[in-house]
């Protein structure tokens, strides 16, 4: 009698456990932990270093840093560490602080912390110059400071929002930031652990761990999605998400704010001719790219169609008229051959260099290969993992690349950052001293509707001498589940892992 209850009772114990299993897979979200949330994404920070290249961008992307004034889903800036700044003339600047804002290790952010900090970043990070030239931060008390510029500026907040400066200092022998999560762990480029930054407002409200994990295929990012081990998906390409829309997952599709550009290395024989680069900027089709790319728009100027600054150029398609550009730079089409020869028998070859992180862009590439075979344009696709080691280097022809150009909701950083000679990322070997003129004046103009004209004007020069060619104003896309309804994103990746990362 007792093996027989005992048999009975086992049998029930399954029975439970397995409709708890069932229950869980049907629920999505109902058998997750509900203090951990996982996100996948196309990439995960090496180390933690703020000097190092890109990484205050993605330090703060993943939520462990914070810059100094942040943009806010309506455009305006924000700042939890500067309570005033005031222009004294055309190249200073006088800053009192809010006493309230804290590093993850409780200590203040006072002015010499603050001041020391984006003296470092001015010293060691390039791009920390491009808006202003070099900027000299001192303490004069507790809680306030001065800041002179090495050239005149009228948006110092503006430039304080700008990725490189993020708020952090060293204490013994690491670095110490303000986001609102921490590093518990980290597995180089795979995996990094947050827990909550217990300084930083309402930590209570948020899951006592989050796990971005690095996912170089966009397809596995949508099985991981489909199955219910993330929370939150980023970087989906426009197939995929419709792919998970019709599977019933919830989508957030939102303007990236980033512009995907062809740069064109104008150190490049062939290049280097007005005639080629007219060439490709009309015989390409950007109907295709979009086709491709499953959404986006035409763009008008370089940066994304919301902006009250960006122009209002038409792009052009027409094969025939860069057909004859080619023919005009000497680059012409022989019966029976396949691609352009110069003079010298020498075939037309531009190769075509981008990175797998943004998942759009190799697709865009393959479009490139096809759109300049028609012009009779030899070209392959190199794909590498760090692009901005080879943008540098200059060894490449074309570089097809994603960019936000307003990421503080002002125009002059990317401006003076691609196309200011010697810039620091005129990669393109650009130069204009119309377009340095006029970034000069736009130094000194604080009206924002005169900025914008100004900017408007840069864009228009830059767009005729085609050291770049526009190329589509994208769409992007981001799964979650039920759990992060309240979630926000906004300005394209900037802020991945944010404030509102909290679960319902």
């Amino acid at each position: 009698m007792k093996k027989k209850f005992l048999v009975v009772a086992m049998v029930l114990a399954m029975v439970i456990a397995l409709a708890a299993c069932g229950d869980s897979k049907s629920g999505g979200d109902s058998g997750k932990d509900k203090d951990k949330v996982t996100v996948g994404q196309t990439w995960v920070i090496n180390d933690d270093n703020p000097l190092d290249g890109g990484n205050p961008w993605s330090i703060t992307a993943h939520g462990i840093g914070e810059y100094v004034y942040t943009i806010q889903p309506d455009g305006t800036l924000e700042s939890r560490y500067v309570k005033e700044l005031k222009q004294v003339d055309d190249l200073n600047w006088e800053g009192v602080m809010k006493e309230d804002a804290k590093f993850s290790d409780g200590t203040d952010v006072k002015a010499e912390d603050l001041c020391k900090c984006l003296n470092t970043i001015i010293e060691k990070n390039e791009m920390s110059t491009a808006s202003a030239g070099k900027i000299e931060y001192t303490p004069t008390g507790e809680y306030t400071f001065t800041a002179k510029t090495e050239r005149p500026t009228k948006v110092l907040p503006s430039i304080l929002a700008e990725w490189t400066n993020v708020v952090f200092k060293e204490a013994d022998g690491k670095y110490v930031f303000t986001g609102p999560f921490v590093i518990k762990n980290l597995k180089p480029g795979a995996e990094l652990v947050l827990e909550p930054n217990k300084n930083y407002p309402d930590s209570e409200k948020r899951p006592k761990e989050v796990v971005i994990k690095a996912f170089k295929d966009v397809n596995a990012l949508k099985l991981a999605m489909q199955s219910d081990e993330l929370d939150l998906a980023f970087g989906l390409t426009g197939e995929v998400a419709k792919q998970l829309k019709d599977d019933g997952k919830n989508v957030i599709d939102f303007p990236a704010g980033y512009q995907y550009y062809t740069f064109l290395n104008m150190g490049n024989e062939a290049l280097a001719k007005d005639e080629v680069r007219e060439a490709l900027d009309e015989g390409i089709n950007r109907k295709e790219i979009i086709k491709a790319l499953n959404g986006g728009k035409e763009p008008t100027g370089l940066f994304a169609g919301y902006n009250s600054f960006n122009a209002k150029e038409k792009v052009e398609f027409d094969s025939e008229d860069a057909a004859k550009h080619l023919d005009e730079a000497g680059y012409t089409l022989k019966s029976g051959d396949k691609y352009r020869k110069n003079a010298n028998g020498e075939e037309l070859k531009l190769d075509i260099t981008t990175y797998s992180s943004k998942a759009d862009l190799p697709i865009i590439a393959q479009v490139l290969v096809s759109e300049f075979e028609k012009l009779g344009i030899k070209s392959e696709v190199k794909v590498v993992d760090n692009i901005d080691e080879v943008a540098d280097s200059g060894n490449y022809d074309v570089l097809l690349y994603a960019q936000h150009p307003s990421p503080t909701g002002d125009a002059g950083y990317f401006l003076n950052q691609f196309f200011r000679t010697g810039g620091p990322k005129n990669r393109m070997k650009y130069s204009s001293a119309e377009v340095d003129s006029l970034l000069d004046k736009l130094g000194t103009v604080s009206d924002k509707g005169e900025r914008d004209k100004l900017a408007v004007e840069i864009q228009e020069k830059v767009i005729d001498d085609h050291p770049v060619i526009m190329t589509v104003d994208p769409e992007w896309h981001a799964a979650v589940s039920d759990r992060l309804k309240d979630y926000k994103l906004w300005n394209g990746d900037y802020f991945i892992v944010n404030p509102t990362l909290m679960v319902k």
